[in-house]
């Protein structure tokens, strides 16, 4: 990779960032202004504005914008933070003048057009509404609303809808022209481009650019926090959450790097320390993490979890252990390197995509005015000694600058007690801690990762092994990242009974204890190694997979290899397991968007196998032991039922043997075959269920496709119609009548059956006109053949996503294998591009007639009926 930067004679700073490891550019404007630079009256402008300049330029009309870079198979999409406000495009290099264009476009000469203004006024508001449904979004701006009572972290990034209605258009430009300037923003475009021609590509689109004058912001600071905060917050939610959380230094301070290692060593991984004392070890929450929030000013460090109120005693006994731990002993050397080794590979993993490389460089460069201080922060994390840590955790977790917020849904004064009696736990245990750190110095000679490339010819291709499985690979020397899966055809259409949630148990249970090695230890082991591995679970199918870097691929196999070969289900971990299903099943009451989804796939599957919640039913978890779990597996974990992908810089020979070896341990067996009948609906069914929300959740589906029908590739040009910001339901639905901030289709495909969707959470009172839009949608693409504009946009749109997409092995290994498991060709995903070309007018047309000319199911969870 090639760094570079220049600036324009307007002060704009440019980085390029050249690497042609994919034929993929990102084209990111950083505007170093966030909602902390809003006055008094414009808090939510920020965000606001980032809507606003997508809805017209001097240059470009409503909607334009997106159907042109959509159009040119591009993503184009933008976020607002505290201190930030980031614009970005990924496309394709060729058409790298297309992204500077908008973007250049949108950062210099919106028009702020006041009937869209006043249309997307209604749009924000809509997502106001739905963050006030989320319950970790309420938990989390009440943290920010505790932490901060001067300083505008404590305001949220979205703002208040009271001002979003009144806000002026002279307001937002005059915003605009204050904060949007050219020497306050920086240009990032890193991808595949040459760098002779990007000085003046990048000249051509923006130093024009009007150069008004950047007015100063001084944000109010944060006086110095005397006294502990506690927030009991009360809503409609089932899950219980809670956040802990301390002062800490802005990101500057040469204390940051030891506080991102605290924060990993307590609740980042299945090996850390709060995960596996209150998730794995002992089932006492649902999760337990650690996080550092490090923005320009002062921040927190946190841990938030997600309680169970019948244990709500003995996992804050549990916190507490753990943070005596910390505070009186410094972690063990090979705990330290192990968060070392994690950092190092991070580096390695963001190579894959540009868009992961484009946020680091602009993140770096935006909080330290260096796009490459990431090499000073890793110098200063391998720095580190184990006496550093607990060090920062004495000086900053104290108990004075605690703020909590608890969100239950009652008003329990039994939590407030046991939550008191905590807090005066910790109060003793730190002002007991405060000795001096008696502790030798520890160092390591530990090597650094390295990865060199074999340097050898893509190459692809499946081998049916003499155990009767199937090997497919795929051999990139572009990245040190491989990854491989193993599928077998079964999943929940093997269930004796479908509502067993057997799978989801299975995909849980299995990557845990094995006869070599306890779920502790596999922990350990690939979290030493920073590698993933995993089991999932789904309608179809089942499997494993792992995610490795190549200097630790060889040790990260043997690990897979006894997962599959040694699976042991011991019960502890099965209850446990269950027992956190039975939460998920509960807490589901809290997201109308997946009542909405369970209620459509229950009515229109109806006796087939994909009726049935994949989580399984609270009467039949309960009923499942280590026996049933083998009895499962044994009809189906066979080498003749076997797919296996791997993806990455490999010798396909090499592995050809290990891979033939490892399956030559599995029975033979032979292929599941099993097929179920599926029946459409013979009249329109609606479902309504009621949900004290302030969004109304819609399902508007028809039976779809299955995975081999020859339909497959136009129902997906039809998705794409409809997707996206340049897409008919967007433009129409949101842009055009600001119904909603969520709207898209929904596509699901099977071995047996299918659906195709929309999706629309609204306001209550436009559920019914938002039903009626979506239906109109559908039948316009009966009624009227699509115009070759229009269905070249979505072609290029599908293609640039696709190729996009393929830039992480993970993506290319999920395509490969169940493309050929579901009976295609293993490189199906290479063609999609020429077979998609092929799609016309007459098969969209016809397609559609017969999706949408099927009865309709619709589902509905709301506040009250449309019907």
């Amino acid at each position: 990779m090639k760094l570079k930067k220049f600036q324009l004679k307007n002060e704009l700073e440019v980085i390029t960032v050249e690497s042609h490891k994919s034929p993929v550019v990102s084209v990111q404007m950083w505007v170093h202004t966030g909602s902390a630079d809003e006055g008094v009256g414009e808090e939510g402008i920020s965000h606001f504005i980032e809507h606003l300049v997508f809805k017209g330029t001097k240059k470009y009309g409503v909607g334009e914008i997106a159907s042109l870079v959509e159009g040119s198979g591009g993503e184009l999409n933008a976020y607002t933070s505290f201190d930030q406000t980031v614009f970005y495009v990924t496309i394709s290099k060729e058409y790298l003048d297309t992204a500077l264009d908008v973007i250049s476009q949108m950062m210099g000469y919106p028009t702020f057009d006041e009937k869209e203004i006043d249309n997307e006024r209604e749009v924000v508001i809509e997502e106001i509404k739905r963050s006030e449904d989320n319950p970790h979004r309420q938990a989390g701006r009440k943290l920010f609303e505790t932490a901060f009572k001067k300083h505008p972290y404590g305001i949220p990034v979205i703002g208040y809808a009271e001002n979003i209605k009144k806000v002026k258009k002279d307001v937002l430009t005059s915003y605009f022209h204050r904060r949007y300037t050219p020497e306050n923003m920086t240009l990032l475009v890193v991808g595949d481009f040459e760098a002779k021609d990007i000085k003046i590509k990048v000249n051509q689109y923006f130093s024009s650019m009007p150069k008004y004058k950047t007015k100063a912001i001084r944000r109010k600071k944060e006086e110095l926090q005397t006294r502990s905060r506690h927030q009991f917050l009360n809503g409609p939610f089932q899950e219980t959450l809670m956040h802990l959380a301390w002062k800490i230094p802005k990101v500057t301070h040469k204390d940051i790097p030891a506080l991102d290692v605290l924060a990993m060593i307590l609740g980042q991984g299945e090996s850390s320390r709060l995960m596996r004392a209150l998730r794995i070890e002992n089932p006492l929450t649902n999760y337990c993490v650690a996080s550092t929030f490090t923005p320009k000013d002062p921040g927190f460090f946190a841990i938030s979890s997600s309680l169970l109120m019948e244990k709500v005693d003995l996992a804050f006994l549990e916190i507490n252990a753990q943070l005596e731990d910390i505070l009186t002993t410094p972690p063990p050397l090979e705990e330290l390197e192990k968060i070392k080794i994690n950092i190092e590979s991070d580096e390695l993993y963001a190579m894959e995509t540009v868009e992961g490389l484009a946020r680091k460089f602009g993140t770096y460069h935006d909080l330290f005015q260096d796009p490459e201080h990431y090499k000073v922060w890793l110098k200063q994390i391998q720095s580190l000694e184990p006496r550093d840590i607990t060090r920062v955790a004495r000086k900053y977790l104290n108990p004075q600058q605690l703020n909590t917020v608890i969100l239950n849904k009652d008003d329990s004064d039994e939590l407030k007690q046991s939550f008191k009696k905590f807090i005066n736990n910790y109060k003793k245990i730190h002002a007991s801690c405060n000795k001096k750190i008696k502790i030798q110095n520890e160092k390591t000679n530990r090597k650094k990762i390295k990865w060199i490339s074999n340097g050898a010819a893509k190459k692809s291709g499946v081998k049916e092994l003499s155990s009767g499985a199937h090997f497919i690979y795929f051999s990139s020397p572009d990245s040190p990242v491989v990854n491989l899966k193993m599928a077998w055809l079964g999943g929940v259409r093997a269930q004796m009974n479908f509502n067993s949630g057997i799978t989801e148990i299975l995909s849980r249970t299995w990557p845990t204890d094995t006869k070599s090695f306890s779920e502790k230890e596999l922990n350990q082991k690939t979290d030493n190694m920073a590698s993933y591995v995993g089991a999932f679970g789904g309608r179809n199918t089942f499997g494993v997979s792992m995610t490795a870097l190549k200097p630790f691929l060889n040790p990260t196999f043997d690990l897979l290899d006894k997962i599959v070969h040694e699976p042991v289900f011991k019960k502890e971990v099965i209850d446990r397991e269950v027992q956190h299903i039975k939460e998920q099943i509960k807490n589901r009451i809290d997201s109308p968007a997946q009542q909405c989804v369970r209620h459509f796939t229950e009515k229109l599957f109806a006796k087939h196998p994909y009726s049935a919640d994949p989580l399984g039913q609270i009467q039949e978890l309960e009923k499942i032991s280590s026996v049933d779990l083998f009895n499962y597996l044994e009809p189906l974990k066979n080498s003749k039922n076997l797919d296996i992908v791997m993806v990455g810089d490999i010798d396909p020979e090499v592995w050809i043997d290990k891979i033939e070896e490892f399956t030559s341990r599995l029975p033979r067996g032979k292929r599941f075959e099993s097929h179920f009948s599926f029946n459409t609906v013979e009249k329109e069914e609606h479902i309504f269920s009621e949900s004290k929300k302030e969004q109304t959740h819609i399902i508007v589906g028809y039976p779809g496709l299955t995975f081999t029908s020859k339909d497959r590739y136009t129902l997906q040009v039809i998705q794409s119609i409809l997707a996206g910001q340049g897409g008919r339901l967007f433009l129409e639905l949101r842009d055009k009548e600001s119904l909603a901030y969520t709207v898209s289709p929904m596509k699901m495909e099977g071995i047996d059956a299918g659906y195709f969707g929309a999706y629309i959470a609204c306001s209550p009172e436009k559920a019914e006109k938002s039903i009626n839009m979506l239906q109109t949608e559908f039948n316009k693409l009966i009624k009227e053949k699509v115009s070759k504009k229009e269905l070249d946009r979505a072609k290029r749109y599908l293609v640039g996503r696709h190729d996009i997409e393929l830039q992480k092995n993970s993506s290319i290994s999920s395509a490969m294998i169940f493309d050929h498991i579901y009976g295609l060709s293993y490189d199906e995903t290479f063609h999609f591009s020429n077979k998609i070309e092929k799609v016309d007018e007459e098969e969209v047309q016809k397609l559609s007639e017969q999706i949408f000319g099927q009865k309709a199911v619709i589902s509905v969870v709301g506040s009250s009926s449309p019907w």
